[in-house]
């Protein structure tokens, strides 16, 4: 591994030599979401989470006040129309009573509304549908202002026998240092051997896991993917024998993604 950190709550590591991280440590600032849409808190849950922030939700106030009162909060993201007690109400509420900062979250994008939640004690005001991206840089916006460390940016990457897959931006790092960038199959391809290392996989698995949409549906479209992916490996390590390449074939079955012996990530 090459991360010295507290333990994190959520880790994948597969094959040795084969690691990715994706949330938080234990110290990173915890964020209430407060909405009653079961879609957009599990939205928000996921957008933040793999930001590196701690997530927890509730539904409306009741719940809401139930995790205040069991657990610090450093920050609410509440959304301004629920049934019941609606967010301007509670946003009134925690203000007045100290409580956490607050950024309001709702479908109204008007001007009067934006001003109603802020004279109101919200520290900022994100109107759906929202940029996942931005909502992030608000959240640490106002911890930095609120003085609570915001969390440093989390590694979505895949690494393995010295190479390294970015996630989101599909660029393949090579132990040389030289970056490739993938095409959405070759991508889906990668991460299906990345998930199943040293293991042969069937073309048929294979297909059915590569997941996002691509032209590359039959055994032999297939291994026209798997030969450019190889050749883009081989341009980007060059002088890799045959029998050190990562992909190798297994024939009659597949393929299989075989980690150099004492390689380290």
């Amino acid at each position: 591994m090459v991360v010295n950190a507290p333990p994190i709550h959520y880790c994948y590591k597969g094959f040795a030599g084969f690691s990715r991280l994706i949330v938080s440590t234990p110290s990173s600032p915890r964020v209430l979401v407060v909405d009653d849409t079961d879609d957009i808190r599990d939205l928000l849950t996921e957008v933040l989470s793999h930001r590196g922030f701690d997530v927890v939700a509730a539904d409306g106030g009741v719940a809401m006040d139930r995790i205040l009162a069991s657990r610090p909060v450093d920050i609410i993201i509440l959304d301004s129309m629920m049934p019941g007690e609606d967010g301007l109400s509670i946003c009134r509420r925690v203000t007045a009573a100290g409580g956490p900062p607050i950024i309001m979250l709702s479908a109204k994008g008007d001007r009067l509304d934006r001003i109603s939640g802020l004279e109101l004690g919200a520290e900022d005001y994100v109107a759906k549908p929202f940029d996942a991206d931005e909502l992030a840089l608000r959240v640490r916006a106002v911890l930095r202002r609120a003085g609570t460390p915001a969390p440093a940016p989390v590694s979505t990457a895949w690494s393995f026998c010295g190479w390294s897959l970015d996630r989101d931006t599909r660029k393949l790092t090579s132990p040389a240092g030289k970056i490739l960038a993938l095409s959405s199959a070759e991508f889906a391809l990668l991460r299906v051997f990345i998930e199943g290392p040293d293991r042969p996989l069937r073309r048929d698995y294979i297909l059915e896991n590569m997941e996002e949409v691509h032209d590359f549906t039959t055994p032999r479209g297939l291994d026209t993917l798997v030969s450019r992916l190889r050749r883009k490996l081989q341009y980007a390590n060059p002088g890799t024998p045959p029998e050190e390449e990562l992909i190798q074939t297994v024939y009659g079955v597949g393929y299989v993604l075989r980690p150099r012996q004492g390689s380290a990530s």
